[in-house]
């Protein structure tokens, strides 16, 4: 049996679990199967993991799984290179963090974390020398990856701003967001602290971005941009606030494969009062105005 993905028969939230957080979607649909990526954070030890489970109807799930060592986090996409699956997420556990790649042909096993992007000193704006939140997109044959920098590691103030790297090949990367941020801190919903955990998408002429705006008052924002480097900001996206995502909301991830009859489909993050995480799935028909 194929997939059975029914918007109106789906549960809010679509995933919780019972003893860890899960944090940070990021999801495939392929041959009938919807794959489910995330961060699993483990409450009883404070250590994170890359899990997964699958589904076909975002109702009953496989069992979730740990597919990483222990201090890895935040799966930003899954792309086809050649005959090979990849995921790219980012290394949390030492500092300074940086971003890994693994892959996999059948979805379900994945080789060992691989580094394949950090910053150097030749950037201006990444003081903190620390890269997470990737996310991989193919532009006429070339590859980009968004990632997250920062200038308040260990201070009392500062910002996560969104840079940009850029490979021909998918293994040498190529910094070029070196002397600013392709997403800064500009506006009042950004603030304190800035933007993290982007999602990108082609929309016909255009790039379209969502991202998490502002780690303490966290809400989802939208981009545009025709060349992925300019971007102009579209503000917050009218998203419904449910019990469990009263305290924040982020992490958001456009599912494209679900998108049919001019609606799109988005799963992201909600965190309760009690800093308890668990996944929704939201249905749009402009990409800004989701129910």
């Amino acid at each position: 049996m194929g997939l059975n993905f029914e918007y109106k028969k789906i549960k809010r939230p679509v995933l919780m679990d019972e003893k860890n957080n899960l944090r940070d979607p990021a999801c495939l649909v392929y041959n009938g199967v919807i794959y489910l990526f995330f961060t699993i954070h483990n409450l009883a030890d404070n250590t994170v993991y890359i899990g997964m489970t699958k589904t076909k109807d975002f109702i009953e799930f496989d069992y979730i799984k740990t597919i990483s060592p222990c201090g890895y986090a935040s799966p930003g996409n899954i792309i086809r290179v050649k005959d090979v699956w990849v995921l790219c997420y980012q290394q949390y556990e030492e500092f300074p963090h940086y971003l890994c790649l693994s892959y996999s042909y059948d979805l379900e096993n994945w080789s060992y974390p691989e580094k394949f992007f950090n910053t150097d000193s030749s950037n201006k704006w990444n003081k903190d020398g620390r890269t997470i939140d990737p996310y991989i997109v193919e532009w006429d044959g070339v590859y980009y990856c968004f990632y997250t920098g920062s200038n308040r590691w260990g201070k009392k103030t500062g910002y996560n701003m969104i840079g940009l790297a850029r490979s021909y090949d998918f293994k040498e990367w190529e910094d070029i967001s070196k002397e600013k941020p392709v997403i800064g801190v500009e506006y009042e919903w950004e603030m304190p602290d800035g933007n993290e955990n982007n999602c990108v998408i082609r929309l016909k002429d255009r790039w379209f971005m969502l991202y998490s705006a502002s780690l303490k008052y966290q809400k989802i924002a939208y981009a545009k941009s025709y060349d992925l480097l300019q971007w102009e900001k579209g503000g917050l996206c009218d998203i419904p606030v449910f019990k469990e995502s009263e305290l924040r909301f982020g992490a958001p991830f456009i599912i494209e494969e679900l998108s049919k009859e001019g609606n799109d489909y988005m799963i992201y993050m909600a965190e309760d009062k009690n800093n308890r995480t668990s996944f929704f799935l939201l249905e749009s028909k402009d990409l800004i105005n989701w129910r």
